[in-house]
């Protein structure tokens, strides 16, 4: 049997994440963006939440020059603005999250259908292996445990659609942080339509049924789309706020 993606993986500890230093071949600012970044899509930077640039700096024990020169990059990536008291990560309207998934909607049935055709049995393989067991397995899972699997489970669709350009535009609208581990939030009827979704989808993959695979993934986002307006919704009558 073809080995389980998303079975074994942790969340790396706070302790033991990279932090920028001298001579690792990467510039700082490069190291604190790519930090800034992650923490910003993994949501422990929330959106609205203010980031000084002292106490950033101070997490990742740099100067402050990087930093800015990291949030800088960020605000051109739509991930943080500037304001007059300084930088702040970004919250995305509901029609620029509508947006975002339509986006998602039409690359992942273009990418799930050239997957259908140009797949090795390896990749098939390996894609087939994140959902091969019942659905309860997953039910009771970690929901951020469900949202790393969701999220590789795409990319591996994805790279085996063999399109590199479809791949960068695919990563660069994952990026915005809306879809990034959104299963934290899903309740179990949620995660239940998610993962039989995926499911029919490694089942077309299986048959090389392009028609069916592109069908299947679109319907399946169309899905995610609605279950995510929900949670958000739900959030934004509580906290007022939207969660990436």
């Amino acid at each position: 049997m073809a080995e389980r993606p998303g079975r074994t993986r942790t969340e790396e500890p706070a302790a033991k994440r990279r932090r920028p230093r001298a001579g690792s071949g990467q510039s700082l600012g490069d190291q604190a963006y790519e930090h800034i970044r992650a923490a910003i899509l993994q949501g422990r930077y929330r959106p609205n939440q203010r980031l000084p640039e002292d106490e950033v700096a101070a997490q990742l024990n740099s100067s402050r020059t990087p930093v800015r020169v990291a949030l800088m990059r960020l605000v051109d990536q739509g991930l943080v603005v500037r304001e007059r008291q300084g930088w702040v990560v970004r919250e995305h309207t509901p029609d620029e999250i509508r947006e975002i998934y339509e986006v998602r909607c039409a690359l992942e049935a273009m990418a799930t259908g050239l997957a259908a055709v140009r797949a090795s049995e390896e990749q098939l393989g390996r894609i087939a292996a994140f959902y091969d067991g019942p659905i309860e397995e997953y039910v009771q899972r970690p929901r951020a445990e469900l949202g790393r699997m969701n999220r590789d489970f795409h990319l591996a669709i994805v790279q085996a659609s063999g399109n590199g350009r479809l791949l960068d535009e695919w990563l660069r609208n994952r990026d915005f942080g809306i879809t990034y581990n959104m299963a934290v939030l899903f309740t179990r009827d949620e995660v239940v339509t998610c993962v039989e979704g995926h499911q029919r989808i490694v089942e077309a993959l299986m048959r090389r049924d392009r028609e069916s695979a592109e069908r299947h993934a679109r319907i399946h986002v169309e899905d995610v789309q609605a279950a995510a307006s929900r949670r958000l919704d739900a959030l934004q009558t509580s906290v007022g706020l939207y969660l990436s």
